[in-house]
């Protein structure tokens, strides 16, 4: 089976994505293993263990260092990614989605029988700040920061592999057209999904687009760096398929300012693990306090039955 890997940043149409190609007949593993948004639970975690491993999460990603799929944290993920990948059963292809394997792809490509196609998902990033402030309440340049470190790292690391490249809203305002070209592209490559986007109810309409720009609008919030903003234009120059992703120029460094934000996000990311776990530390410690006492009292109830007992029987 060949893998459909859809990447793309938090709030930008992975899911949409995901649960039509599973309607179309790739396979996303076993039900019970879905997660809400039609992401593969069991190869969730790995991806959410390396990031924890080097002292980040999905938002606050850290900044990986050379070699680091060869890291002793990383082979010590292997066991578990290799039985999520072994879950997902017969079928043409099978499809996951995690955001964060935008950041961890490299580790992924290790562990595939070949490489995978992938599904490129981007949004306009004002319409994922909006999302994101609703649902999570990050701020608008921390969202603008993260949809640049997901978008840069999915684009980086795709190069040279077979990839389709999707704008969300096109996704939704026009999705029968948009998915047979995906699904055409896709079988010339030699995946090919058992279902017609025509005949499918693909659950994929505008109104699951929440947050608007103007489709024709470009990159020019205040908050926006130059970085961003050419990002952004490069992402709509490829939009469409690859049969080996090459991008028309190198993706530009983050704004020091977008690469500080990051910085205070995983400052304050170890700080809530670090005071996580001397919770569990002074609870552990409560508990065997308290276990101490619960011993000591059963004790002395046994000492004063046994001196009752001595007291109550006369001597032979």
């Amino acid at each position: 089976m060949t893998a459909v890997v859809v990447l793309g940043m938090y709030r930008s149409g992975t899911s949409a994505l995901t649960r039509a190609l599973g309607l179309l007949g790739s396979s996303l593993g076993p039900d019970a293993a879905l997660g809400k948004f039609w992401e593969s639970r069991a190869t969730r975690g790995p991806s959410a263990r390396i990031l924890a491993a080097f002292g980040g999460g999905w938002d606050s990603p850290p900044v990986l260092p050379d070699n680091w799929v060869d890291a002793a944290a990383v082979r010590a993920v292997r066991p578990a990614a290799e039985s999520a990948l072994a879950g997902f059963g017969p079928g043409p292809a099978f499809t996951w989605k995690d955001p964060r394997t935008c950041l961890t792809l490299p580790f992924w490509l290790d562990l595939l029988d070949e490489p995978p196609v992938i599904v490129f998902s981007h949004r306009h990033p004002v319409e994922v700040a909006a999302s994101q402030a609703k649902r999570l309440d990050l701020g608008t340049a921390h969202s603008f920061a993260l949809w640049e470190r997901y978008n840069a790292d999915a684009l980086n690391f795709a190069q040279g592999l077979r990839t389709v490249c999707i704008e969300y809203a096109r996704l939704l305002a026009e999705p029968v057209p948009t998915m047979r070209a995906l699904v055409d592209t896709l079988d010339g490559w030699g995946v090919k999904l058992p279902g017609a986007p025509e005949t499918t109810d693909m659950e994929l309409s505008p109104s699951r687009r929440h947050h608007h720009t103007d489709d024709d609008a470009g990159f020019d919030h205040p908050l926006a760096t130059e970085s961003q903003r050419e990002l952004f234009e490069l992402m709509r120059e490829i939009d469409g398929p690859h049969d080996a992703l090459t991008l028309p120029r190198p993706i530009s460094a983050p704004d020091p300012v977008s690469v500080e934000l990051l910085d205070l996000a995983r400052r304050a990311y170890r700080a809530e693990v670090d005071a996580r776990q001397t919770k569990a530390e002074l609870e552990r410690r409560n508990e065997s306090g308290r276990r101490l006492l619960r011993a000591g009292y059963d004790l002395a109830k046994v000492r004063a039955r046994d001196l009752t007992h001595r007291r109550s029987t006369p001597p032979q």
